[in-house]
């Protein structure tokens, strides 16, 4: 019995997907009190942005240079972050934090953002000999990810590249994401994992005080000799095939996302996950600015579209975008003279807030309502009109194209009249009202570029 509960007491951490409430919002660049005081209503998760003191600067990516692991950052102080996280916490809103793992800052030196002193190489937990140098002893740029040597040694960007081999580093990160733990961080996106052994990963998240949720950013293609399903044990990985193939195929014909081959890990592991691996997105920081997704700006409201449709599927763990606009690809967030960001007041100040569109909000609850369901009655109009259900609780209808889509639907969910969720509104059915028969039939009609969801409440 001893020996039974010495091993219970050193177990290690693990890998813990989320349940059937499981909609995360990354809202990027977001200041701490203004999360707190969003509580995005549906969404299981909110991913923010990096909590660690980083360089100072304008752009958005100086928060991907680290300087300490101090939480202090221009979205916030400790004390705001950790408030934020127990507020979200009591709304029934868990937080994943952008972590990263990989690398330190690149050339230059200075003060960070919360005052640490810091110079290429060295930083207030890190010296030179906790560094890759991985050319002949001298620091050199990723130029071959077909070698895996190369592209887990080297450095990214110029970017001072942690020696995670060596066990102090390992340890060293372990207690960040220990310290973020403690103050009720639920999960992790780990940055640039595709620089980053899985087993060094694995030891890091071993270490953790209680299981936990992570998706790894692993984008890789067939002549890439890091692959995701090395991953898959620790966590689930972004799902960069799938929203590729969102872009493609809303050119080409949407139907082909459902039929005859549904959009899953059918379409070719290790780069379409299964489902509990596969982080599903329309875009992100990244795709947004350099292209490879659907965006906001996108034409014939294919940016919402693409979100209803990954808030309908039965395939993965979804993820809405919320940000702000930019006309300067490295600009970042609104903020004040001394770089701290600006308070969110959606529709002002540039804060998008793509998060609160009401068809992007209502589809939330569709996915909470329709839970695990199975694909069911999927029916095609042209290649653009698509439209499914979800086992006998919900029913989704996506018209991609430029002309209206008038059919009769057969559904599986029992009579009645049900509310239009993409169009519905502050308490009030101001859109389609759905008469489904005894039959399940429905007759409706979806306009051009727009769509028709609804489900039994």
């Amino acid at each position: 019995m001893l020996s039974l509960l010495l091993f219970v007491s050193i177990a290690s951490a693990a890998f813990k997907p989320l349940g059937t409430r499981n909609v995360i919002v990354q809202m990027f660049e977001w200041p701490w009190d203004s999360i707190a005081g969003e509580w995005p209503a549906g969404y299981g998760f909110v991913q923010t942005s990096t909590p660690h003191e980083h360089i100072q600067g304008t752009q958005w990516w100086t928060d991907y240079q680290v300087v300490s692991y101090n939480i202090t950052s221009k979205r916030g102080s400790r004390e705001q972050f950790a408030n934020m996280v127990s507020t979200c916490k009591e709304a029934g809103v868990g937080i994943i934090i952008d972590a990263i793992t990989n690398h330190m800052t690149g050339e230059g030196s200075g003060s960070g953002i919360g005052g640490s002193s810091y110079s290429k190489y060295n930083y207030p937990l890190y010296g030179p000999s906790n560094f890759h140098y991985c050319d002949g002893g001298k620091a050199a740029d990723i130029t071959d990810y077909s070698n895996r040597t190369n592209a887990q040694f080297c450095e990214e960007s110029g970017l001072a590249d942690l020696a995670q081999e060596q066990t102090y580093v390992r340890d060293s990160i372990a207690a960040y994401l220990k310290d973020l733990q403690s103050l009720g961080v639920a999960g992790f996106r780990v940055d640039s994992s595709v620089q980053q052994p899985a087993s060094n990963l694995t030891d890091i998240l071993s270490q953790l005080d209680e299981d936990y949720w992570a998706t790894f950013e692993v984008e890789t293609g067939a002549p890439d000799a890091v692959k995701q399903d090395e991953y898959w044990n620790i966590g689930a990985t972004m799902a960069f095939g799938a929203t590729g193939q969102l872009l493609s195929n809303f050119e080409t014909g949407i139907a082909n996302l459902v039929t005859p081959n549904p959009l899953s890990e059918t379409w070719g592991e290790p780069v379409f996950p299964p489902s509990k691996n596969a982080n599903l997105f329309v875009t992100n920081h990244d795709k947004e600015r350099y292209g490879g997704s659907i965006n906001r700006t996108s034409p014939n409201n294919a940016y919402v579209l693409a979100h209803i449709f990954i808030l309908g599927w039965n395939w993965g763990v979804p993820e809405v975008f919320s940000a702000y606009n930019f006309t300067d690809e490295a600009a970042g967030q609104p903020q004040n003279e001394q770089g701290l960001t600006n308070a969110v007041v959606c529709g002002q100040d540039g804060w998008t807030c793509e998060h609160r569109y009401p068809a992007i909000a209502n589809m939330v609850g569709f996915h909470n309502a329709v839970s695990d369901g199975e694909l069911a009655n999927v029916q095609v109009g042209t290649p653009q009109q698509v439209a499914f259900g979800r086992g006998d609780t919900g029913f989704l209808a996506i018209n991609n194209d430029g002309e209206t889509w008038s059919n009769t639907f057969q559904t599986s969910l029992p009579q009645g009249s049900y509310c239009d969720v993409i169009h519905y509104n502050y308490g009030s059915c101001n859109g389609t009202e759905v008469e489904v028969g005894g039959d399940g039939q429905a007759t409706f009609n979806v306009s051009a570029f727009n769509a028709v969801a609804f489900y039994k409440k």
